[in-house]
């Protein structure tokens, strides 16, 4: 088993859409040099065997950081012609010569280059002359300080994109300085406001999915409602016969999507559009919500908790409703018709589910000291496999 695991997160543009996915490679254990290589490669070649790396960041571009012997044609992950890889360096590449080369021959097939841990000194200076964008680490940082290194950027046609963006409030700070793209789960964390009414569609599509989400809820009644709303049956259909649905057959009714899916099954597909059909809200906050959802299930039924892996589903699926509502998820959780072990993981964190919740919230932020990170007899390798797999299966979800 590979020793080195992967971080993803996303990378938004101004309008909260998704720029491109990075990922990065971390040690499970302290390795050699050459032993960080070896299992480098073998994951890279383990994942695209098993799924391919596009699929992990669906239709969009990925920014690859890897050991620098590893930024060679023959080394880097594959990925359609659409979406040439980005390759992330640090400042530690002005003095190696043979990965200025690599570089030079990589971006002339269509790559492009990002500078991570820009700051202003003369090496980083150089550096951006031959990168297409620079990351900067907005942590500590005065605007005064952001807003010049950002304009001294643009001048010489330059993106930057900020680090560690983790609230929305944060978002629209860099965002005024003029940074152009950033990274993080920020739209996870939207200001909210307590205390605050749900009225108009919000109030109904609450009311909505707390009917839809009662135990009580039969077939019939819950193909009644759909009816009521003849583009949410059109999509309901469409989605349904998506490959990720894994149907046999295509599917013409509700009638056969009962019969090859379950009632439990139509009701996540019913959620899941209801939610996309959300006017304000990014694509990413539901495609972080079906990601976390698939991880939670996966956990379940790779561990002792096989028989209620539809209610982690559902705790992973339900996390983000905070923010698509934008106000405390207390709040939402008090009009669901959920078990008190549901409501406890969502609010508290607590028991298994709350705990399969938490880490795939650290996972998102994952980094080099994420190693501790376990659930059951599951380590962060196995955690982060799975949670790829997730990711890459929440692509095809919402394609």
């Amino acid at each position: 088993m590979s020793k080195v695991f992967i971080g993803r997160q996303p990378v938004l543009d101004r309008y909260m859409n998704v720029f491109a996915y990075d990922l990065q490679f971390y040690q499970s254990l302290t390795l050699s040099c050459e032993a960080t290589l070896q299992a480098t490669q073998s994951l890279i070649a383990n994942i695209q065997e098993a799924i391919g790396f596009q699929s992990i960041v669906g239709n969009h571009a990925a920014m690859v950081h890897l050991p620098s012997q590893m930024i060679r044609k023959e080394f880097l992950p594959r990925f359609d012609a659409l979406h040439p890889v980005m390759l992330e360096i640090s400042s530690t590449a002005l003095g190696n010569a043979p990965l200025l080369r690599s570089l030079k021959e990589l971006k002339q097939l269509g790559s492009s280059i990002v500078l991570d841990e820009f700051i202003d000194s003369k090496t980083c200076a150089k550096l951006a002359s031959i990168s297409d964008y620079v990351k900067i680490d907005v942590e500590g940082e005065s605007s005064i300080a952001l807003k010049s290194t950002i304009d001294a950027l643009h001048q010489r046609g330059i993106k930057v994109i900020a680090k560690k963006v983790d609230t929305d409030a944060q978002f629209q700070v860099l965002k005024r300085l003029g940074f152009d793209y950033f990274q993080g789960y920020f739209f996870n964390h939207p200001t909210l406001i307590n205390g605050k009414k749900l009225s108009g569609n919000r109030l109904i599509l609450l009311q909505l999915l707390a009917k839809i989400n009662e135990p009580s809820t039969r077939f019939q009644e819950l193909s009644d409602l759909i009816s009521q709303d003849v583009t949410l049956s059109y999509k309901l259909l469409e989605a349904i016969n998506n490959p990720a649905a894994m149907i046999p057959i295509r599917v013409e009714n509700m009638s056969d999507a009962l019969r090859y899916l379950g009632l439990n099954r139509l009701k996540f597909w019913v959620n899941t559009l209801m939610l996309a059909n959300m006017e304000g809200v990014p694509k990413e906050l539901l495609t972080s919500s079906l990601a976390r959802a698939k991880f939670c299930e996966r956990l379940a039924s790779d561990t002792e908790y096989t028989k209620d892996k539809e209610s982690f589903f559902l705790v992973g699926l339900f996390s983000n409703l905070g923010a698509f509502f934008k106000v405390p998820i207390d709040d939402i959780v008090m009009e669901m018709p959920l078990s008190n072990e549901v409501k406890a993981a969502l609010v508290q964190r607590y028991g298994a589910m709350g705990e399969a919740l938490s880490i795939v919230e650290q996972i998102e932020k994952l980094d080099a000291s994420s190693s501790h990170l376990k659930f059951e007899q599951l380590g962060i390798l196995e955690l982060s496999e799975r949670f790829m797999l997730s990711n890459a299966w929440a692509q095809q979800a919402i394609l």
